[in-house]
């Protein structure tokens, strides 16, 4: 028997947001997430049913088209592929469960499929250093990989250089699966880290997502 101090784990940090994984199951997900008054969590596509459950405080919560405002007491269901987002615009921290049933609808087991590592996969493709500034962006990324590679769930994060003339840089990031990556992307460490490459890069990142199905590596 397991018994989970919901009130210990609670967590606010300093940029007024946090995340704390309480149960990291196959079938079984469940996060604290703690709002300060003002923060959001971002519209993201539920990747699995969820179930949002208000401990104290009161936030927005959007699902597709329709927005409510809730409470405790309340239970809100998402389905999987809905896209969801949360917002405290509320005067009081708001802390909730976020609970995901993920649904056991795999290949077969003797499918080739059946096979696939799990990963989550970030690839970021950066706007090119700004003049004078390539050897700084490396040191950048060398240092924010070390913090980054803190965080539970890392597996490893690449530097992919331009060749034949170009100028533009791509990160290749995989973690374990989608949760541990948003944990790491809602956290102050990865905020405060590309606050500091904005001054070194002409531009914004673009992100893309991926899953990956099958891998062969010799």
């Amino acid at each position: 028997m397991d018994v989970i101090d919901l009130k210990s784990r609670e967590v606010f940090s300093h940029e007024g947001r946090g995340v704390a994984a309480l149960v990291d199951e196959p079938h079984l997900k469940i996060n604290q997430v703690g709002l300060e008054p003002g923060k959001i969590v971002p519209v993201h596509v539920a990747d699995a049913p969820v179930t949002v459950h208000v401990l104290h405080g009161e936030g927005t919560f959007s699902a597709g088209d329709e927005t409510v405002r809730m409470g405790p007491g309340k239970l809100l269901r998402i389905q999987k592929g809905v896209s969801m987002g949360i917002r405290n615009e509320s005067m009081e921290p708001l802390v909730f469960l976020v609970i995901k049933t993920p649904l056991a609808d795999g290949p077969a087991p003797d499918s080739l499929l059946a096979t696939k590592p799990g990963t989550f996969v970030n690839l970021v493709d950066f706007a090119p250093p700004k003049p004078g500034k390539e050897e700084a962006f490396q040191e950048w990324f060398y240092n924010s990989s070390q913090v980054f590679a803190k965080h539970p769930g890392f597996i490893s994060r690449s530097l992919l250089g331009p060749i034949e003339g170009g100028n533009r840089y791509a990160t290749v990031i995989e973690h374990e699966s989608k949760e541990t990556f948003m944990d790491m992307h809602l956290s102050d460490d990865r905020e405060n880290l590309f606050q500091q490459v904005g001054s070194l890069v002409l531009g914004s990142s673009t992100p893309h997502f991926y899953e990956t199905l099958l891998s062969y590596r010799k």
